[in-house]
């Protein structure tokens, strides 16, 4: 996944309160964009041409391909390596390659797919019989992990990032630049990290906090991802001006997960509030507000759960309820981000 851009610096962000819904709010357009086969859904990226990918399968998990979605011709199945009978698709970047992760006969490998090409297995470390791909920039790097650390793959050619002095870490995210963020194992715990020209560099947690991990990087270097503590999971925002910071959360939130930022510093995730856990979104200007209260033609038994990726042009892509006694003004009760029940997926785009 590729994100880009400038995000403004706020100066005191933790100060910034969680601002209503106003008249002069953006508002957006919704798509269903369906599933592979009736059962759920879920989503993770998208591009700078509205393609988007993510996974789709039975309620519970069974029967799980990865699928590739594009408003001329809606969502594809594209399938699972040799011997498999499982995939997920993670990120795409915008000449539409994705990555993503499959099992195979005997372990479970990363891959990449094009429509012209298919997939691909891009294999391990050398030595390790199995990887995870996450994220995919712009020039065609990959990241994801393999032999329980962060990789990245150039050229085809497969790197191993190392930890902080831990046994494991992990790459989730890569921008055009180059720049790579994760986690990693360190003497003091779970740490958000950014590996730039080589060299790995700690993020920290936020204040009395005692792990963190970070999701996505924009071309500005700007971070989002999330720091936990006793008291909660909290979403960040991380620039190497101001370190990390902690973007303002739901009313009565001890949970919130940055997941996406694009390069107009606009910030999508989840986090949980006492009606469940709902989709946001957070602007400098706009302060963290819920997305099912930006969307006039929301369906009644449609609730937005999570987002999940934004792009440059403002199109969201989220995932959540439809049906039976659905309602955005009741509670609906999600686990996690990777929630198996039945989930949809949707398309939103600013109106």
């Amino acid at each position: 996944m590729s994100f880009r851009g400038r995000f403004p610096i706020l100066l005191a962000l933790a100060a910034i309160c969680v601002c209503s819904v106003t008249l002069q709010a953006q508002t957006y357009t919704f798509t269903d964009m369906g599933t592979l086969r009736p059962g759920s859904a879920r989503v993770h990226a998208i591009n700078a041409s509205g393609q988007v990918v993510g996974a789709s399968g039975l309620p519970h998990g069974g029967d799980t391909r990865a699928f590739f979605w594009q408003k001329a011709g809606g969502i594809r199945d594209i399938g699972a390596l040799a011997g498999g009978d499982y995939s997920s698709a993670f990120g795409i970047n915008d000449s539409g390659q994705v990555v993503g992760s499959s099992n195979t006969a005997s372990s479970l490998h990363a891959f990449s797919w094009t429509s012209a090409g298919g997939l691909q297995d891009i294999g391990t470390l050398p030595g390790q019989d199995s990887s995870e791909a996450y994220g995919i920039n712009n020039n065609g790097q990959i990241v994801g992990a393999s032999g329980g650390h962060a990789v990245v793959w150039t050229n085809g050619a497969i790197q191993d990032l190392g930890t902080l002095g831990g046994s494991t870490s992990e790459a989730h995210g890569i921008n055009n630049l180059g720049q790579i963020v994760g986690f990693s194992d360190t003497a003091d715990g779970q740490r958000a990290v950014m590996w730039s020209n080589g060299q790995a560099q700690q993020l920290g947690t936020l204040p009395g906090d005692t792990s963190s991990r970070a999701d996505h990087i924009n071309d500005a270097g700007v971070v989002v991802g999330a720091s936990q503590g006793s008291g909660g999971v909290r979403a960040f925002l991380w620039t190497q001006s101001s370190g990390m910071q902690a973007i303002p959360a739901l009313s009565g939130s001890t949970y919130s997960e940055a997941f996406s930022v694009n390069s107009s510093g606009q910030v999508v995730g989840q986090a949980g509030t006492s009606l469940g856990t709902r989709a946001f979104l957070f602007t400098s200007s706009g302060g963290t507000v819920d997305l099912n209260d930006l969307v006039p033609s929301l369906p009644a038994n449609v609730v937005l759960t999570g987002a999940f990726s934004i792009n440059d042009a403002g199109q969201i892509v989220a995932f959540g309820i439809k049906g039976g006694n659905a309602n955005r003004h009741q509670p609906a009760t999600m686990d996690s981000h990777i929630h198996s029940g039945p989930t949809r997926i949707f398309l939103l785009t600013p109106q």
